[in-house]
């Protein structure tokens, strides 16, 4: 009963933490609507055993996909012409037949039942799916008749990458920073991390997978990435980002006098 209740405390703080955000994978959207499209029409007959979010998951965690994350409308068009140029073709050219492929090869009946790991990561995304919609802003995405957006929401599929980077930056800022927190947007640190080339996606569709996961994001990437998040809240603090240049117009001047470019496009470099 105390695991119970400890656990729902966990979540309630993570709905919270999540509720601020103004965050979006814009890969993810792509991916997703490509997987969709492509079992709806190229594998119709073999649809009752090709879940899209096994599917995704072997595409959003191959090396030559990029995470492209925004946090504005504007950061959206941009990144989703990023992923265009950059994975779209690789995607096209081979990787969507590749992933759809090993899946059908599982013979794996579809099922809408989450284990408690991906329902607890289902009612995140819902809760962040209004801000997805503010983001995206334009007409909605459609697969059909459905919104891309209640079906990202929906799909048993976690990126324990996104969930640790989230926690960990929130309480780098609320610790380190506390002054100034209103200054250093969340969304904005999150994005710069998860779209650095030393953050990889750890997307799993089980509670199996993502403590495989877990485990080695303990194991090989969290030194690395928490020392990445430092970095990227001290350098929002100094120089102002994507949020902060809509509040202060200061900020806007000081980031553009050290020459930075759209918050949504750049990295901050690791030291390796």
């Amino acid at each position: 009963m105390q695991d119970f209740v400890e656990g729902n405390k966990h979540l309630q703080t993570q709905i919270d933490i999540f509720s601020q955000l103004e965050l979006i994978n814009v890969t993810e959207i792509e991916i997703l609507q490509e997987v969709l499209l492509a079992i709806d029409t190229k594998y119709f007959e073999d649809k009752q055993n090709l879940d899209p979010a096994l599917v995704c998951a072997l595409l959003l965690n191959h090396p030559h996909i990029s995470s492209f994350y925004a946090t504005s409308p504007r950061g959206y068009r941009k990144q989703q012409a990023k992923y265009r140029q950059q994975c779209q073709p690789n995607v096209a050219n081979g990787l969507l037949s590749w992933a759809i492929e090993q899946v059908r090869q599982l013979n794996t009946p579809r099922t809408l039942e989450q284990d408690l790991v991906i329902a607890n990561s289902s009612v995140l995304k819902k809760v962040q799916a209004k801000s997805w919609r503010a983001i995206e802003k334009r007409e909605r995405p459609r697969i059909g008749q459905t919104d891309i957006f209640d079906v990202l929401a929906n799909l048993s599929l976690t990126n324990l990458m996104e969930q640790e980077v989230v926690k960990d930056a929130h309480s780098h800022i609320q610790t380190d920073y506390t002054s100034k927190s209103d200054r250093i947007n969340l969304s904005d640190v999150c994005a710069l991390v998860l779209n650095h080339e030393n953050v990889p996606p750890l997307y799993a569709t089980n509670a199996k997978e993502y403590n495989q996961h877990k485990q080695a994001y303990l194991a090989q990437y969290q030194t690395k990435v928490r020392k990445i998040i430092r970095k990227t809240v001290y350098q929002v603090n100094l120089e102002g980002s994507e949020h902060s240049f809509n509040l202060s117009a200061m900020a806007k001047t000081n980031a553009n006098l050290r020459n930075v470019n759209s918050w949504n496009n750049s990295a901050i470099d690791s030291d390796e």
